[in-house]
């Protein structure tokens, strides 16, 4: 049983309403305790050498945190910054120490996890490492004093309060609005929506997804709890598929009007199987699996056995948890949708301008 099925059946009942109420209770303190403890110095924060940027959230789930360091650590790469990113490297097997993903350095899922590998995949060609610890002051000291990293991204960092940021950035799912969540374990929350006010600029995430009216009130909810933050709009537009057998890049009108399966693993998956809607791909099948479910040879196995021969959808971050072998599990197709982030009016120059301003503060 998942956390989330788990979830629903208490919520079922008035007993378990009042555990997922009394156990969200002492998140929220724990949290607030520890936020107090390093606002105080009895914590300490750490200094990395270089700028740090955060992006991260406040809720459990996805909200497009990927895309946009991937696309922001690209156009610093190409600006001629040396950037460098860090993750927690949630549900890796092996915990321990710093893993580092750069040109030259072995890596596997069990070491990196699978959000890592993805982020490397597609950061490998402008040459920007991932490194991926626990400990992101262990793995922001090595990224700035041994690779040569003159700006780190931090990816998912919002909570991580041991690190000095120069800059922190939040992003908020405008499918998911926060104010009518609960903290966790009841809802998705990590922190009150107040938290909010940190954040230097909120990017409000899969825009297209939802009415004007939706995004405008979102806006306006933002900016009473954030009034000194810049509001960015965004949307997740698919980019092209991938044949992952061949490495090609497959044009996005390849299944219009055709039949397909969708199997995905992450945490809104909606987000996926809806962009594959309208570009009206009948999904004949819908896999859905844990945010972060590692794929065995049986499953995909299983997905082979009821596929009726249609393509298999899926996203990059779910194939990197694809089994070995998987081309002899799943003959007949198997496509990656590859989405890029587009963010609406002048909300790209608003975010490179506070990165671009936040990184050269101690330069």
């Amino acid at each position: 049983m998942s956390p989330e099925q788990l979830r629903d059946r208490l919520q079922s009942g008035v007993a378990g309403r009042l555990l997922l109420n009394t156990l969200s209770g002492a998140y929220l303190a724990g949290m607030a305790a520890r936020k107090t403890l390093y606002d105080m110095g009895v914590l300490r924060r750490r200094r990395l050498p270089v700028p740090v940027i955060c992006f991260g959230n406040i809720s459990a789930g996805g909200t497009g945190k990927t895309s946009t360091v991937v696309t922001t650590a690209l156009e610093l790469a190409r600006s001629g910054r040396r950037p460098a990113v860090l993750l927690r490297g949630y549900k890796r097997k092996n915990a321990s120490g710093v893993t580092v993903l750069a040109k030259g350095k072995p890596v596997s899922l069990e070491d990196a996890g699978d959000e890592a590998l993805m982020l490397y995949r597609l950061l490998e060609p402008a040459g920007v490492p991932v490194l991926v610890s626990t400990d992101r002051f262990a793995s922001g000291m090595i990224a700035a004093k041994e690779l040569g990293a003159d700006i780190i991204l931090m990816d998912d960092g919002f909570q991580h309060f041991a690190i000095e940021r120069d800059l922190d950035i939040a992003l908020v799912n405008a499918t998911s609005p926060f104010s009518s969540d609960h903290a966790l374990p009841r809802g998705n929350l990590r922190e009150p929506a107040s938290a909010l006010a940190r954040a230097s600029a909120v990017i409000i995430t899969h825009c297209e997804q939802v009415q004007q009216d939706a995004i405008d009130s979102l806006h306006a909810e933002i900016s009473r709890l954030a009034p000194k933050a810049a509001i960015i709009e965004s949307m997740h537009a698919p980019e092209t598929f991938i044949d992952p057998a061949t490495a090609e890049k497959v044009d996005l009108n390849a299944l219009k009007g055709r039949e397909a399966v969708a199997l995905s693993g992450i945490g809104d998956p909606a987000s996926f199987e809806g962009a594959l809607t309208k570009m009206r791909i009948a999904l004949r099948q819908i896999w859905r699996y844990p945010d972060h479910h590692v794929f065995t040879a049986k499953e995909l196995a299983a997905a082979q056995q009821t596929r009726e021969g249609l393509p298999v959808i899926t996203t990059y971050k779910d194939f990197a948890r694809f089994p070995e072998g998987w081309q002899e599990l799943l003959e007949g197709g198997v496509l990656i949708l590859s989405v890029k982030i587009v963010f609406l009016c002048n909300g790209w120059k608003t975010l490179m301008r506070l990165v671009d301003g936040a990184g050269r503060k101690r330069d």
